[in-house]
């Protein structure tokens, strides 16, 4: 039963990519009318060591003990070395790959200075330590680098990346196999989101942990987990995988899961599902929101979990095949959601539409819904022809935007050595 639903999970995926990696090389989309030219978010350690961080998504939240500084969650993060050879050619080699994870700290610039500029340049954060057992998942180590803790008043130049989240462990490839450089591919926890839990000085991550085939870059869905993470001490605590295995089997694309948001006894989640991939464009799909009690004891409990199974508000069930997407006619290729009180705004739902960076924004008063379409748009970036290639990880900022000008990053494959995360402004 196991092989079976592998099989079928192997299936969507390669009619997914099969589809993805037929669209042609693409020029950038013009400027948008009131947007912000777009920047690249930096670290330190780029700008002293002459290195390029093409890490992929860029999440962010401010640190509870100091709102002017933001924490920056990365995926994948390939350091590549730049060279210059007899002839005067720049050449980038790579250095070093940091699967699943790393981050940064940096000043939150939204507030002083213009809307979409990146905050920066970045602190590398060490690797945290774990002051707690792990559950289902390995105990991260503490970093020989440093204790992991962003405190850092100013960026440290010095300070490679170091990896964030431990590796998963037990997860399979597509065909099977144990996940591992042996057989050609590696295990990611890749972060889909961060929020800071209510009345405490921590923030919430959540993951969901993928084995990567190295060479075409597809990928086998194997859990969905969430972490606290305390930057003043950098340490890791109530580390979950809460679905995985024989439990991700049913409704998989349902139970992975991000963009963490609380609202009253609640912590919403949500996640996408694109069932009819074309041309680079989701021609229809679903979002999914899920919800549980507002407390670790309940967040790391399977059982804990509800879906909204609506057209209208407010209709949840512990079904996870019985979810129904919260928006009617969505199309995500990938969504993100935040809460943008602070900039003035409510809940702000952003659709990634396809892969060459078209998105639509929506806001509702509360994280259920109704959700209301505010503006479509697409962020500046040129893509290719393969799965690298294309542009992706739309992610919003609420710490960056302002009332008139809504801040989004995104990796552009065209950007650094080989792909860069960057911000931009749009007027909303």
């Amino acid at each position: 039963m196991r092989a079976g639903s592998r099989l079928r999970r192997r299936i969507i995926l390669l009619i997914f990519f099969a589809v993805l990696l037929v669209v042609p090389t693409a020029g950038g989309p013009p400027a948008e009318q009131g947007m912000v030219t777009p920047v690249q978010v930096l670290s330190g350690f780029e700008l002293a060591a002459g290195v390029s961080l093409a890490r992929d998504c860029g999440y962010s939240a401010p640190l509870p003990a100091s709102p002017s500084r933001s924490l920056w969650l990365f995926c994948d993060t390939p350091v590549y070395v730049r060279s210059t050879n007899a002839r005067g050619r720049v050449r980038w080699a790579l250095q070093r790959f940091i699967p699943g994870s790393t981050a940064a700290v940096g000043l939150t610039v939204g507030r002083s200075g213009p809307a979409g500029r990146a905050p920066g340049p970045l602190s590398e954060v060490g690797m945290p330590a774990a002051n707690a057992p792990a559950v289902n998942a390995p105990a991260a180590s503490p970093s020989r680098a440093g204790t992991g803790a962003a405190t850092d008043d100013a960026p440290t130049p010095g300070g490679a990346p170091a990896p964030f989240l431990p590796a998963p462990v037990g997860l399979f490839t597509q065909a099977g196999l144990p996940c591992g450089h042996d057989y050609g591919s590696y295990a990611a926890s890749w972060v889909s989101g961060v929020t800071r839990i209510p009345s405490t000085p921590d923030l919430l991550v959540t993951f969901n942990n993928f084995c990567v085939l190295s060479g075409s870059g597809e990928f086998q869905p194997e859990g969905f987990g969430l972490a606290d993470y305390d930057p003043a001490t950098g340490t890791l605590s109530h580390y979950v995988t809460v679905f995985s295995g024989t439990n991700l089997d049913v409704a998989p694309f349902a139970k992975l899961l991000g963009s963490p948001v609380f609202s009253g006894r609640y912590l919403y989640l949500f996640g996408p599902m694109c069932t009819a991939p074309a041309y680079g464009r989701c021609a229809t799909g679903a979002l999914f929101e899920a919800r549980v009690p507002a407390s670790p004891l309940a967040w790391t409990r399977p059982l804990s979990y509800q879906w909204s199974s609506r057209v209208s508000p407010d209709s949840w069930t512990s079904d996870a095949t019985a979810a129904t997407s919260i928006i009617v006619g969505a199309r995500p290729s990938a969504v993100t959601v935040a809460n943008f009180s602070g900039a003035g705004r409510h809940f702000v739902l952003v659709e990634q539409t396809d892969i060459n960076g078209a998105f639509t924004v929506y806001e509702s008063p509360t994280p259920i819904g109704t959700w209301k379409r505010l503006r479509s748009g697409r962020v500046p970036c040129r893509t290719g022809a393969g799965y690298a290639n294309f542009c992706r990880a739309i992610i919003g900022h609420p710490e960056l935007s302002t009332r008139t000008q809504l801040v989004l990053s995104y990796f552009n494959p065209a950007a650094g050595a080989r792909g860069h995360v960057m911000v931009a402004g749009f007027r909303w």
